[in-house]
Parts: structure tokens; sequence; C-alpha cells
């Protein structure tokens, strides 16, 4: 799981980027990106290539068409930083 400072960074750089009317403790793991926060496809790229520039990481394309939930989000983001190679 995610640690508690990167959890609580990406979901404020998600609820920034949304109109939704939702705050940081109403956002858990089953939080839709689509119903709940009202994002498309496209925003949902954006913010991904974002993320992985401020940590250095690569979400493969295909999981990143999987993503459907912060969960999904999180585990995409803890999987790439399995995968990145010791500095």
């Amino acid at each position: 799981m995610a640690d508690l400072a990167l959890r609580s960074k990406v979901i404020q750089h998600l609820l920034d980027a949304s109109d939704a009317k939702l705050t940081a403790a109403d956002v858990n793991d089953a939080t839709s990106f689509r119903e709940d926060l009202d994002m498309n496809s496209l925003i949902l790229v954006t913010l991904a290539a974002e993320l992985e520039g401020e940590l250095g990481i690569n979400i493969d394309d295909d999981e990143l068409g999987r993503i459907q939930t912060i969960g999904d989000l999180f585990k995409a983001i803890e999987n790439s930083q399995q995968q990145k190679p010791p500095v």
C-alpha cells in the first residue's frame, strides 16, 4: 500500500483537478474517477503523466487503461515503483 504522505498528495492532486465537491475524507480506494470525481479518460491520462513526472515512475499504457478507481491508481503506482531500478 502506498505510504500515507503519498496517498494524501495524490488524492489532493486528484481533488484539485476534479469539479466534484468532495473532500479528502470522502475519497477511498473505491472512489470512481468517472462517477465520483467526474473525470474522463483524457483527464486521467494527463494526471497520470503528471504523477509519472513527479514520482519518477512509468505507468504502463495497458495498466492505465484498466484504472477505474483510486485504488486501481495506487496499485499502478505501486507496481511502477517496484519495477523502478534502484538509484
